[in-house]
């Protein structure tokens, strides 16, 4: 189990990283002019975040199934 916890622990930690990258960029644009490029880099920051998130709740699920499949193969 320690094996699936450093997973969680990795997904986590990116997921984290690439919230606060996005809320850096936006903090950091907000007294800027924005062109279209930064636009750009920004949702591109914003789909980092959805990734991130994704393959957590991904992840969340599988381990609900594997032992949700445990526990029906025992009963």
């Amino acid at each position: 189990m320690s094996n699936n916890d450093a997973i969680q622990r990795r997904l986590s930690n990116q997921l984290n990283h690439a919230r606060n990258d996005m809320y850096q960029f936006a903090e950091q644009s907000q007294n800027q002019t924005l062109n279209v490029g930064d636009i750009y880099a920004f949702q591109n920051e914003m789909m980092q975040v959805s990734s991130a998130n994704w393959a957590s709740s991904q992840y969340t699920q599988f381990k609900h199934g594997i032992r949700k499949a445990i526990i029906d193969a025992i009963n």
